[in-house]
């Protein structure tokens, strides 16, 4: 009998190892097929990882139902119609699972609004204020505007200098230092000493 159960469960564990070795090769085949355009297959190979949730096949769901400006043909869609209340619900998924690049996404476009979603400022920053801790310099870009401009928080000159100074030494955030001298031009010595220490102490809080 020991032999019998021993036997069985070998069994159950070499069909759980394949089983996952072809779930593992389904997602990179559908990660394959979303670099390659192919959305339609991108979208029937991803869906059912990102409907377990995981955030980057959510995210990248998002991506194909959303807007964009991106990839190698431009705007082409490729067997992914746009559908911008399923591009927001996965991104909304995504975001909610930690994937940063989704809260960026989904924070965005709630500042915006227009025709993909509603306009909802506040809990737009909050999304932007998830990614920008996790260290997205795009995130921390926003932020410092929204803090500047007062756009879904109130205006706050020490946190606006604090996240354009965090992002001011990536690539492509060149205006962020100019923009962070100009409200420093607005500010006290001590807020400008306290708005220093925050960044500082600033650690990127990666989602778990």
């Amino acid at each position: 009998m020991k032999s019998a159960l021993r036997t069985g469960l070998l069994a159950a564990g070499l069909i759980g190892l394949i089983h996952g070795t072809a779930l593992a090769g389904s997602y990179e085949d559908g990660m394959t097929a979303f670099r390659g355009e192919d959305y339609a297959k991108a979208l029937s190979l991803l869906l059912p990882f990102a409907k377990e949730g995981n955030a980057e096949a959510a995210y990248l769901i998002g991506e194909m139902y959303g807007p964009r400006s991106w990839g190698l043909k431009g705007e082409n869609r490729n067997g992914v119609e746009q559908d911008n209340a399923q591009a927001i619900y996965w991104w909304g998924e995504a975001a909610k699972n930690g994937s940063a690049e989704a809260q960026l996404k989904l924070g965005w476009w709630l500042m915006k609004g227009g025709d993909v979603v509603k306009q909802d400022q506040a809990a737009g920053m909050n999304w932007l204020l998830m990614a920008a801790n996790q260290g997205e310099p795009q995130a921390q870009y926003e932020v410092g505007l929204a803090y500047w401009k007062g756009r879904g928080v109130k205006p706050d000159p020490i946190a606006a200098y604090m996240w354009l100074e965090l992002c001011s030494g990536e690539p492509g955030f060149d205006n962020a230092a100019a923009y962070r001298d100009e409200i420093a031009r607005t500010m006290t010595p001590e807020q400008v000493s306290q708005a220093k220490l925050m960044v500082q102490a600033f650690t990127p809080k990666r989602a778990e």
